[in-house]
């Protein structure tokens, strides 16, 4: 993929805005978009630890450590592709949906009813033994900047328009264990624990494999700041760079990244409301861009471990396009 260092940068410290960008778009024969020249907001070279505390809301309050560096990305048309969960870490998929938009806006209808078929999908595409949904966002520009909120849950969010991914190492294992333990603060399901102790450490065990898989849906045609998947094999693990989150009764971590020439992004271009990504977070048995924790039975090839991703600025939508509105929901998924 072409990158290029761009001049301006957000402020250090801040929470950067979606890096635009002006193009070139590229189209196929028929139409379609090949790819188009956007821009991704990486972490600044040097930079080694970035912390934010989180309220019960679910909003972030300011980065610690953050220098911003965003960089110029081709992002290709992944319709049509061979693109696969197991070897690319995201894949799209056609998955029309009972829930209706205001339901996805609806705390009790999401967790009520709208787990369950996340629940479906990622087993049916996985062949897992058992998957839990536990955690959900919606996210809208339009509806962050209003102070809008899920209808008996947390606050709407903006589109993460910095390149990251949702677990690390020490994290996703982690996640695994409080599972099994007593609902905390900011925890979306409630109620008795949704996977046992027992569970949760045969599932660590060496050999053993789980994986968490987010189910990101828009809720009208996305075209203002649709989902970009950085190609996992093109990460390398110096690449990586520690968030912390820091909760009330909890610390997270997820990844930044810095920039690299080689970095190759892939979107799905005009995606409705009745097709999702299965975007993989973390697999156990991954080895790329870093290593899961364990490893794959002797032969079977090792699967990635994550994609990167970030919300990108489509310089193929036309212009004064709706904002994005998406809802996406985290699943564990033991095998």
């Amino acid at each position: 993929a072409t990158l290029a260092m761009c001049a301006a940068a957000p402020q250090a410290g801040a929470w950067p805005p979606r890096a635009t960008a002006p193009g070139p778009v590229v189209r196929r024969g028929d139409g379609s978009v090949d790819w188009v020249g956007s821009r991704a907001n990486y972490l600044a070279k040097g930079v080694e630890l970035v912390w934010t505390s989180r309220d019960a809301s679910g909003s972030d309050d300011a980065l610690h450590g953050a220098e911003w560096d965003p960089a110029d990305i081709t992002a290709r048309n992944g319709r049509g592709q061979p693109l696969s969960l197991e070897a690319h870490a995201f894949a799209l998929r056609a998955a029309p949906t009972a829930r209706t938009p205001d339901e996805l806006r609806d705390e009790a209808a999401i967790r009520g009813r709208y787990y369950g078929e996340c629940e479906a999908l990622v087993r049916e595409a996985t062949g897992a033994r058992k998957v839990v949904a536990f955690d959900h966002n919606v996210r809208s520009r339009a509806g962050n900047a209003e102070g809008r909120r899920i209808r008996g849950g947390t606050a709407v969010q903006q589109p993460a328009a910095m390149v990251h991914g949702d677990y690390t190492a020490r994290s996703a294992p982690r996640r695994l264990r409080q599972l099994a333990e007593a609902p905390r603060v900011n925890d979306a399901r409630k109620g008795p624990p949704p996977i046992t102790p027992a569970e949760a450490e045969a599932a660590l065990a060496p050999g053993a494999r789980f994986a968490i898989i987010n189910v990101w849906r828009p809720l009208a045609v996305a075209r203002e700041s649709p989902l970009a998947c950085c190609a996992p094999e093109t990460v390398r693990e110096e690449d990586l760079v520690t968030f912390e989150i820091r909760y009330a009764d909890r610390v997270g971590e997820n990844y930044f990244a810095t920039p690299s020439p080689v970095h190759a992004w892939w979107y799905f271009p005009d995606m409705g409301p009745d097709e999702v990504i299965l975007l993989k977070t973390w697999d156990s048995h991954g080895d790329r861009p870093c290593k899961g924790g364990s490893d794959p039975p002797p032969g079977r090839p090792a699967p990635a471990t994550f994609a990167l991703h970030t919300a990108i600025d489509d310089p193929s939508s036309p212009e004064g396009c709706p904002p994005r509105e998406s809802i996406e929901v985290r699943c564990m998924v033991l095998y």
